[in-house]
């Protein structure tokens, strides 16, 4: 226990962490290497410019990899109650709803059929 942080907020931080760092790690192969096979519903042959869909979702990817990091690494600093964790989890999860649905939307121009 690392100066007054609870065994279960280490927990929770490292995890949080570390699933941001693998959602970065999944943006940046479909945003710079071009593996569009990484998006979900992707059907080879489907994208009508695999360049373009794999830069705005990938895009979008890391953006969600960043505000994931930056979640987990905020968390324990927060003195915060039960009922203000909810809001504090809520939010994060609006927004990373309100990013996934903006990449679906766009995504939209550049394939057929995702």
């Amino acid at each position: 226990m690392v100066a007054g942080i609870s065994t279960n907020t280490a927990v929770v931080t490292a995890v949080t962490v570390l699933t941001g760092v693998f959602i970065g790690w999944l943006g940046y192969r479909i945003r710079y290497r071009g593996d569009v096979h990484l998006i979900a519903g992707y059907r080879g042959g489907a994208p009508t410019d695999a360049e373009a869909l794999s830069r705005v979702v990938g895009r979008v990817v890391l953006v969600v990899a960043a505000v994931t990091v930056l979640a987990g690494l905020i968390y324990p600093m927060l003195i915060i109650s039960p009922s203000a964790e909810v809001t504090y989890w809520s939010g994060y999860t609006a927004i990373v709803l309100v990013l996934s649905g903006y990449a679906v939307l766009t995504s939209r121009q550049y394939a057929d059929e995702l």
